[in-house]
């Protein structure tokens, strides 16, 4: 390289060179400019790593080799023209003496491994830049001024109007460096290396799209606090807990595996009686005040209502302090501790503003001293109220299963396996009540404001309100309409513009007006940036959701209330991005306790507006954010409202005040009985209105649901559906079709239930009943017309459509049974085809259209709980989890068992389960240099299966997860896979039930959590539509929660999930801000089933054994994960003297050889469809060698080419040979030199001797693809019937169904 002097040809024009000196303009008391060595990014990526100075080439080439890992690099200057190789020490002498080639201080190289030359990309792209230049800082003060001034009335406020205004963007631009002078300290050993000095440049920002490379890039930014004194000082006095402390750090990586699920979906349902008790005790203190009268301190209020609220709902303990503060009465002293703490903490709390201006002017007034005493007597009674919650809930008096103390005194993490520290459950106490009340309240004290200033928005807000609560509206004399007094668990959902009102408050006054990241290592950002490990990321929320790019438009003024903006469809239209709006922060760092919030928050506004009318006195002026009274989120400053008790709320507040008069009566019952055993629903977190709804009788209809299962898939949706409608109150159970027959159900030995309803899930295989529904659908025909009249049913199919000619043939045939037998029908059959992605979800639509009409049916309500559940879009009732895990505690006795003790305990208990079988021979069948691969392998049976299968009958296999996508399991979980779970494995199932290795319930055993990942479930399954919405919903990142919404769209999904065939794993790694246990990971899985192989072998040929041929399914997905069958792979690497867990599976099917040997027969085959073929040879040569007369058999095998998959070539030929087999006809697709020829051009050329042989009463075996290879065969042989037997079309297609009702033309298809 030949480097010129000076800056000629090395910036990329004035614009960089401008950068440069916006940089340098920074200096004040370091050097960031000064030389600081070197950075080398390898070619494609975005992570950097910084070296010291270096003296040679050599040097510094053998250090970027020993820390990137590579050889034989070659290294390019990334800042000059075309980016020139550095080949020599004098060059590179040169490049670090240039100060046109650094940016922020450092020469930027590009790397490349193996020799290989700078790619095209790296060519081609823009160089990197320092952050663009903010104000200019002052000496000594830097930026901070930006944040002190401006009017605002808050920090981050003035910062965004001094920074961020529209006419400040366009001369600093969205993304700005500023300096803060002796802010920065060190984080522990993250960032010990980092240079003095460097830690006082942040970066600002107010861009969404930094936002959301910050949310996809979560390990290279990650959130580390108390690098600032003020997060220092407030960790001291919050403790390290999920807010106040970093992502690094142990304490939160423990907590947040454990405390996020006490705000997920289900839980805050569970709370609905906690808010809405809480909230009744605030409208009744309200309803006191005078007609007009005005509420000073509203935010006070609301602190009170939101604390009780939270401390309530999470731990179980009522504070109090709204009916304290309406008593007159001292609030509980945990309020004003913690708020002289944070006052502490941030600098607020002066001795003028504690100890009044008197005292601030007297010489003889120690006034540090009386701050210190102040500070340590709140610290004091903020542990010591966290030692009264920590022992009551000890004692078992307050909390139960749903606290969040209960869960970090006794529950394990599942992101680390260990408990919360005893230390650090005083910091997430104090984190949880502090951020989750403050930051409710300051929204919800924005939002009364706003809409009491904004007539319009009340008047809409109390539409929403009268037309969710006014369903069963009650006219009264005076025509004052008499509305449902209160709102539901199932009205919350239904408030949407309620919770537009709560979102545009909180987009206009973020709760948390900086959100912070910090860079982990030299990185890019945006592609553009150059930014250095240790800098700082702030990214001002009150600039970002007030940007009128985002906000504007339509919408109008960025900076006004207008609630329209959160209404559904609106981000949609208006091209919002969706990280333009950041209040609860994102990723996993994202707030916990969002969903509960909004439920806290719809549920307060629908009562006090539905009671009452609020107006700003006359004269006060729109407040300035403030957290002056000490709160942590800025609210309004010295907020009042006017308030009128609307006209028609006098029955809401008469029924309300009774309410409250009934739980203070509660209250006051005998400190004996209160020191007793919490009541269940203290226990539970429940109020008496949950409890009621809990408690309510179910009606008890019965229903009984059978299914038809071969693999178990419409076992387990039976199960799913029994849930569900036992919690619609149905006294529901489960059986298989079989079963019902044996044991009656209905009066005078009835089959079939004359109360309540039948139900029934079935499947169909090849045409024909699953196994264990064969004896119902011999029964069914035979029941008279009328027979089962008063039976009333409903029937849902699930069927693969690749299977054309049967698809759905039995359910279809059970529901005309019924009907014709004089059964009622609830609602049409309604069916799913399992070859598409969605099928799920017809499966969920029918479960709650059935149970739906069934209640009207039958006429009967069903519990509360089911109802709101229902009508929020949740899983009302879910089965029993499919897979019981708990991770074992370290303390905890017992031994991890191996795989074969598992499956002989499991056989034990259950004789018809799975055998370990021995292989005997595993040999490759494709030619040498084949690009695929087909085993013949070889088992030994058990003793008492050795002679029990028939040539045609499969051999079921259970497979296991790749080692790769189990380690990515346990990665995710943050697990070793050493730990021990104990699993409840079912064995009540008998033949027809899930072909697992077990299920639910029954026996207990002791897995490690690698084993359990390997076998159990179904790593590489992609997760359904369902499934990415379930998470979509438990998603506490709002960012990451509109992107799984995103991808729950049929469109989404079908691109990015189903299309990629993502697995759950991999979509995990995408949302990181999921939390997921092994239990919950398991049961958004399906389970491990079985994969169902035919026998390629006869027992009279090699009594004690059978073989099977197995194609090794493998390929790389979309998404680029290489992905192995789970049984194939395993067949395919168990060597000679291995062990595979499988069982002989006999069919009920009758795809077996002719009675009489000599009835001529007809076999289609192609690939691996050969095998139940084989099998019938082998039969046929055993008959024959026993001296039987052998009809003539013909075989049409098709592969790709002779020379690289003819399997079992020799074995065929030799089976000509021996007169065992008449006709060797094989299709050749891919022969060299050769047109493609298929096994239906075959059977059309041998159309006149197949002839022949169906006149003779030839019988027909086609194994192999349902989608094109069944049907084509099917459609060459009726050409046959046309061709050589001078049929028209419809005697064709008659001709054919009499061959499959003869049973003469049998399929054992699958899907291609």
């Amino acid at each position: 390289m030949q480097l010129p002097e000076g800056k000629t040809g090395l910036l990329a024009g004035a614009a960089l060179a401008a950068t440069a000196a916006g940089a340098a303009a920074y200096v004040y008391t370091n050097k960031l400019t000064c030389e600081q060595g070197v950075v080398v990014f390898l070619d494609g990526s975005k992570i950097g790593i910084h070296l010291g100075k270096c003296e040679s080439i050599d040097e510094l080439k053998g250090q970027v080799e020993e820390k990137l890992h590579i050889e034989d690099c070659r290294l390019f200057v990334e800042q000059a023209e075309g980016r020139p190789e550095l080949s020599s020490s004098a060059e590179l002498a040169a490049a670090l003496a240039s100060p046109a080639l650094r940016v922020s201080g450092v020469l930027l190289l590009l790397a490349t491994a193996d020799s290989q030359p700078l790619s095209s990309t790296a060519q081609q792209a823009p160089k990197l830049l320092a952050i663009p230049a903010g104000p200019k800082p002052l000496p000594l003060v830097g930026s901070f001024l930006l944040y002190k001034q401006g009017g605002q009335g808050h920090p981050a406020y003035n910062f965004a109007a001094n920074v961020f205004a529209p006419e400040k963007r366009a001369v600093w631009g969205d993304t700005v460096l500023i300096v803060l002078p002796h802010s920065g300290g060190p984080d522990g050993e993250v960032l010990k290396d980092v240079q003095p000095g460097l830690l006082d440049y942040a970066v600002a920002t107010c861009d969404p799209e930094v936002v959301a490379e910050l949310l996809a890039r979560q390990d290279d930014f990650p959130k580390l606090w108390g690098r600032r004194k003020a997060e220092r000082s407030l960790q001291a006095v919050a403790g390290n807990g999920l807010f106040t402390s970093s992502t690094l750090d142990k304490d939160w990586q423990v907590a947040h595996g454990l405390l996020p699920r006490a705000f997920n979906q289900i839980r805050i349902k569970n709370y609905f009686g906690v808010l809405l008790d809480k909230t009744r005790s605030f409208v009744a203190a309200w309803a006191q005040m005078p007609q007009g009268g005005t509420i000073e301190g509203v935010s006070d209020w609301l602190t009170c209502m939101t604390a009780d609220a939270v401390v309530k709902a999470a731990m179980g303990m009522d504070m109090g302090n709204v009916e304290a503060k309406a008593a007159g009465q001292p609030l509980h002293k945990f309020i004003d501790a913690f708020r002289f703490c944070l006052k502490s903490a941030l600098g607020r709390a002066t001795v003028e503003s504690e100890f009044g201006s008197l005292a601030a002017w007297n010489p003889f007034f120690d006034g540090a001293a009386a701050l210190a005493k102040k500070k340590a007597s709140a610290l004091q009674a903020s542990h010591d109220v966290v030692s009264e919650l920590l022992e009551r809930t000890r004692k078992g008096e307050i909390g139960g299963p749903q606290s969040v103390l209960s869960a970090m005194l006794n529950d394990v993490s599942p992101s680390t396996g260990d408990y919360v520290r005893l230390q650090n459950i005083y910091g997430q106490v104090m984190n949880l009540m502090i951020a989750g009340h403050e930051t409710t309240a300051a929204t919800l004290a924005w939002a009364l404001y706003y809409i009491s200033t904004h007539p319009e928005v009340e008047a809409k807000a109390l539409a929403e309100i009268s037309a969710v609560l006014g369903e069963r509206c009650e006219p009264r004399a005076d025509d004052v309409p008499k509305l449902r007094c209160e709102p539901r668990a199932d009205d919350v959902p239904k408030l949407v513009y309620l919770e537009a009102c709560f979102r545009e408050a909180l987009r206009l006054h973020p709760a948390v007006g900086t959100v912070t990241r910090d860079v982990y290592a030299d990185t890019t950002l945006k592609g553009t940036w150059f930014v250095r490990k240790g800098q700082r990321v702030d990214i001002n929320n009150v600039a970002l959701q007030r940007r009128e790019d985002q906000w504007g438009g339509s919408f109008g003024d960025p900076n006004a209330y207008n609630p329209e903006r959160f209404m559904p469809g609106a981000a949609e239209a208006s091209g919002r991005h969706p990280n333009a709006f950041n209040p609860w922060g994102f990723g996993v760092r994202a707030c916990i306790g969002s969903q509960f919030a909004l439920w806290e928050g719809k549920l307060f506004l629908c009562m006090v507006l539905r009671c009452f009318k609020f107006r700003v006195p006359e004269g006060f002026a729109r407040p300035l954010p403030s957290t002056a009274d000490g709160g942590a989120a800025p609210t309004p400053h010295h907020l009042a409202l006017r308030i009128w008790k609307r006209k028609e709320s006098g029955a809401v507040l008469e029924s309300i005040s009774s309410q409250v008069a009934a739980a203070k009566a509660g209250a006051a019952a005998p400190a004996a009985a209160q020191k007793g055993a919490a009541p269940a629903a203290a226990q539970h977190g429940a109020a008496p209105a949950a409890a009621t709804a809990a408690a309510e009788a179910s009606h008890g209809t019965p229903l009984l649901i059978l299914y038809g299962s071969n693999t178990g898939t419409c076992e387990e949706l039976a199960s799913s559906l029994a849930g569900q409608a036992a919690a619609a109150g149905f006294a529901a159970k489960t059986a298989s079709l079989d079963s019902v027959l044996a044991t009656p159900a209905g009066p005078a030995g009835g089959a079939l239930p004359e109360a309540g309803a039948l139900l029934v899930i079935s499947s169909t295989y090849n045409g024909t009943p699953p196994d264990n529904a064969a004896e119902f659908a011999r029964w069914l025909p035979k029941q008279a017309d009328g027979s089962l009249s008063k039976v009333t049913f409903g029937v849902f199919g699930v069927g693969n459509s690749q299977w054309a000619q049967t698809y759905q043939a039995f359910p279809t045939q059970v529901a005309l049974g019924l009907a014709r037998a004089g059964a009622t029908q609830v609602m049409e059959m309604r069916c799913s085809d399992v070859d598409s992605n969605d099928w799920m979800e017809a499966f969920d639509e029918w479960q709650r259209e059935v149970l739906r009409g069934l209640l009207v049916t039958f006429g009967v309500n069903p519990p509360e709980a089911y109802v709101a559940a229902v009508n929020s879009g949740a899983a009302a009732g879910e089965a029993k989890a499919r897979l019981q895990l708990r991770l074992l505690e370290a303390s905890e006795p017992g031994q991890a068992l191996s795989v074969e003790t598992v499956i002989a305990q499991l056989r034990a208990a259950k004789p018809d389960g799975y055998h370990l079988l021995e292989v005997l021979e595993n040999r490759e069948l494709q030619g040498p240099g084949a690009s695929r691969s087909t085993r013949h392998v070889q088992l030994a049976l058990p003793a008492g299966e050795a002679g029990q299968y028939s040539a045609g009958d499969h051999l079921e296999v259970m497979g296991n997860n790749d080692k790769a996508l189990v380690a990515a399991a346990l990665k995710r979980l943050g697990l070793t896979g050493a730990e021990r779970v104990e699993w409840r494995a079912n064995i009540e199932g008998g033949s027809g039930s899930a072909r697992s290795l077990g299920g639910s319930g029954g026996l207990s055993l002791i897995l490690s959590v690698s084993d359990a990942l390997t076998w159990l479930v179904d790593l590489a399954a992609v997760p359904s539509k369902r499934t990415v919405s379930l998470l979509a919903e438990g998603c506490p990142c709002p960012p990451e929660a509109a992107a799984l919404r995103q991808l729950a769209t049929e469109e989404g999904y079908k691109e990015k999930v189903s299309g990629q065939r993502l697995t759950l794993v991999e979509l995990l790694g995408q949302f990181q801000s999921l939390s997921v246990s092994l239990d919950q990971l398991a049961n958004l899985l399906p389970r491990m089933g079985p994969r169902y192989y035919s026998i390629s072998s006869s027992p009279l040929a090699r009594p004690g054994t059978c073989s099977i041929s197995v194609g090794l399914v493998a390929f790389t997905t979309p998404s680029g994960r290489p992905h192995r069958g789970a049984a194939s792979a395993t067949i395919n690497a168990t060597p000679v003297g291995g062990k595979l867990l499988g069982s002989v599976r006999k069919l009920s099917s009758s795809f077996r050889l002719p009675q009489d040997p000599s009835t001529p027969v007809i076999m289609i085959g192609p690939g691996t469809g050969v095998a139940p073929m084989m099998g019938f040879l082998q039969e046929r040569a055993a008959l024959a060698a026993g001296g039987a007369s052998l009809g003539p058999a013909h075989l049409f095998f098709g592969c790709r080419s002779s020379a690289e998959d003819f399997i079992y070539r020799a074995e065929l030929e030799g089976y000509v040979k021996s007169g065992v087999l008449a006709g060797l006809h094989v299709a050749f697709s891919r022969e060299p030199g050769a047109s493609k020829v298929y096994v239906q051009d075959l059977i059309l050329q041998q159309g006149p001797a197949l002839w022949g042989l169906f006149e003779a009463g030839a019988h027909v075996y086609v194994c192999g693809d349902a989608r094109r290879m069944a049907p084509d065969v099917r459609n060459a042989f009726k050409e046959m019937a046309k061709s050589c037997g001078g049929r028209n079309a419809a005697a064709a297609e008659s001709w054919m169904g009499g061959l499959l009702e003869a049973k003469r033309y049998l399929e054992d298809v699958w899907a291609g």
